[in-house]
């Protein structure tokens, strides 16, 4: 089964809720992953890309790639975004925590299940919520070292082989960084912290008894 479609890329309305902060992270994390592998596998199929997805066991390596990258790219959008909301807000170390976890929690509940990922997501949702714990969230590193794991995912994932993977490395990261500075240059300016954090403390029970400080 498909990714649900990519939403338009375009300028969107600010940030001021739980819901529409879960749906911009997916969206954006959709985009960064399906653009990236794609446009990798095309640029290096040159003239067989259609006729290379004739081939079955082709075709299920990307589907399957599609869904390990996007799990990777959701996750590290949730931190990053989670991060935004504690630069912006006077947030407490486990608001953001459970916030962090209700993003990817949302966001891989409301798929369904692919033929190429049988297992599901609660692999995903249960080490992310293990990550969440663990991070200081008022000290978070530096924006782009939080893309890391999505960009080696990308280069591990591709079904282009290895000996090509090791001369494209820094090209195929690169164009995953370039797409991860647009991403952040317009969270930044749609994320209204402070009324994402009002819309989540409105929802009771929300906060894990303790968080990483």
């Amino acid at each position: 089964m498909a990714l649900k479609a990519l939403y338009f890329w375009r300028r969107e309305p600010p940030v001021t809720t739980v819901a529409q902060l879960v749906a911009y992270v997916e969206s954006r994390s959709k985009y960064v992953a399906q653009t990236t592998l794609y446009g990798y596998i095309k640029t290096r199929a040159g003239t067989r890309y259609v006729s290379l997805y004739e081939d079955p066991l082709f075709a299920k390596s990307v589907n399957i790639a599609k869904w390990e990258i996007y799990m990777t790219c959701l996750c590290d959008m949730a931190t990053y975004a989670t991060a935004g909301i504690a630069r912006q807000a006077m947030a407490r170390p486990g608001e953001l925590e459970a916030l962090a976890i209700h993003i990817v929690d949302s966001a891989t509940m409301a798929e369904e299940i692919p033929a190429e990922r049988p297992q599901g997501f609660g692999d995903i949702r249960e080490a992310y919520a293990a990550h969440a714990h663990a991070t200081a969230w008022n000290q978070i590193e530096p924006e782009k070292a939080l893309f890391e794991n999505s960009l080696s995912a990308l280069v591990e994932w591709a079904p282009i082989a290895d000996e090509l993977k090791i001369r494209d490395v820094e090209i195929v990261k690169n164009s995953m960084r370039h797409k991860w500075k647009k991403v952040r240059e317009q969270f930044s300016g749609a994320l209204d912290g402070e009324s994402v954090l009002a819309d989540w403390r409105s929802q009771d029970g929300q906060e894990p008894e303790s968080g990483a400080g």
